[in-house]
């Protein structure tokens, strides 16, 4: 860590401390990440592994599910219904089925005790439902559909109340230094995006510091190339600094940042996100306005310091100052434009694949051509694979 923070602010020359400082938080940060990168890459190699895998046999994993799912379906119009569920003995006379004297498997008896209790359900809501729409001509079948209702909803929260139960977990050691309730609930669909993220575990929470830092050393760099080499009247091109990976960073601090942030505060969190980034888009164009490029620099360094103690302080709704957001117009990601797009000429070629008469592996060569191409009308060299997921998250601008 200290070896990497160094390389970064050597550029900086005799004007490291004024324009590069650098704070606990951030080395703390800075720190952590340099100690779990190295378990998220082989985590992320086998991740992404697994998920090559899959791609390369989707359809041979989706003929099998496929397969199997209709037999068990099949199975269990024919198999008996355990004792204690709809249809079973405990519940009247049992449903004729057709009884082979072989022991049905646990998955065929699980669905057909679902589809029993469905059938059963199913049954009630069509003979009780109706007679609500004319309670009068129905009395008992309406004042029986009203109970069940009841009876419903009473189920639903006892089912909840449990579940509340189960989910509580006994005090831990961060409990115990900080308190009971300290850590975060986790978001809805964590496991999901915990999957698809490129980042695995605390490297995804400290990986925008560690990018933050490097875009500082490339500025240090500019700063100095700019002083030492260009004059006024030289040929040499003058250095522009690319702060797009800064904007990946903005777009998606809170995300990464924080476990869980409620519903109604999500659009603060959005808003203050596009100003800070339109703040970084007019900073990046000074650069092709300002007369002395080295104030731009200077400038730049101060900003990406501020954010950088912001995030590694947990101050993702003020990464900037007020002052620094004045007549600043905020940026708008149009990414899922893009997306979506992609997403429909796949998902067409995919189903004129299937209406031909290719085989498998042909229809998985042709959707994986015509994603390529459109990939490419639609981002040239804008995109690499890896941003996908970015995208996704609403963390890029490219």
């Amino acid at each position: 860590m200290a070896k990497h923070l160094a390389w970064v602010r050597r550029p900086f020359g005799r004007d490291t401390y004024r324009l590069f400082p650098v704070g606990r938080q951030v080395r703390a940060a800075l720190r952590l990440w340099h100690q779990v990168a190295p378990l998220a890459a082989v985590a992320y190699l086998v991740k992404a592994f697994i998920l090559l895998q899959i791609l390369l046999n989707l359809g041979s994993i989706v003929n099998v599910v496929t397969k199997w799912s209709s037999h068990v379906w099949a199975e269990s119009e024919r198999a008996p219904v355990v004792w204690w569920a709809p249809g079973g003995g405990l519940w009247g006379p049992g449903r004729q089925v057709e009884r082979t004297g072989e022991q049905p498997e646990i998955d065929v008896t699980v669905v057909t005790t679902f589809r029993a209790f469905g059938e059963s359900l199913w049954s009630k809501f069509t003979q009780y439902l109706p007679a609500l729409g004319s309670p009068g001509g129905r009395p008992a079948e309406a004042a029986t559909a009203v109970v069940g209702l009841v009876l419903a909803i009473a189920f639903f929260l006892a089912i909840r109340a449990v579940l509340g139960v189960l989910g509580r977990r006994g005090p831990t050691r961060t409990d115990s230094v900080h308190g009971p309730g300290f850590a975060a609930p986790r978001p809805r669909g964590w496991w999901l995006r915990s999957l698809l993220s490129l980042r695995p575990g605390t490297a995804r929470s400290t990986w925008p510091v560690a990018v933050l830092i490097d875009c500082l050393g490339c500025v240090g760099a500019a700063r100095r190339y700019y002083q030492t080499i260009t004059h006024p009247q030289s040929a040499v091109p003058t250095p522009r600094v690319d702060l797009s990976k800064v904007e990946q960073v903005v777009w998606s601090a809170w995300k990464l940042r924080h476990r869980q942030v409620p519903g109604p505060r999500r659009r603060e969190y959005r808003k203050h996100a596009a100003e800070v980034v339109g703040a970084i888009r007019r900073l990046e164009a000074r650069q092709d306005i300002e007369a002395d490029t080295a104030v731009v620099f200077e400038e730049m360094a101060r900003l990406l310091v501020t954010i950088t103690e912001r995030y590694a302080q947990g101050r993702t709704l003020a990464l900037l100052d007020r002052e620094d957001l004045e007549n600043v117009d905020p940026a708008v990601n149009r990414e899922w434009v893009r997306l979506i797009i992609l997403g429909v000429v796949m998902t067409g070629a995919a189903i004129a694949a299937g209406l031909s008469e290719l085989s498998a592996a042909g229809s998985t060569q042709v959707v994986a051509v015509v994603g390529a191409v459109a990939w490419m009308l639609l981002y040239r060299d804008r995109l690499t694979p890896g941003d996908v997921l970015d995208v996704m998250r609403g963390q890029t601008r490219k």
